[in-house]
């Protein structure tokens, strides 16, 4: 499966960056040290009150939009 970025999530790694692969994207991911939070919600839970995670913002859940920052930069 390919992790996808929702529009809505946010963590401090996230400003002023960009992946030019799928496997970069993932590695940030994964050495992130801080909390991740909705823009939609402004809290760790989104919208439909489930947890604000990479592996849990993915196209499926009701409120994932797709970010323009996904690698490729393209909206699906």
């Amino acid at each position: 499966m390919t992790m996808r970025l929702c529009a809505n999530l946010r963590w401090k790694g996230w400003y002023s960056q960009r992946w030019p692969t799928p496997e970069a994207l993932a590695a940030a991911l994964q050495t992130a040290d801080s909390q991740f939070s909705c823009l939609a919600s402004c809290q760790p839970w989104g919208p439909d009150d489930g947890l604000v995670e990479p592996g849990a913002c993915q196209p499926g859940r009701a409120c994932f939009s797709p970010s323009s920052r996904d690698p490729g930069g393209r909206r699906a």
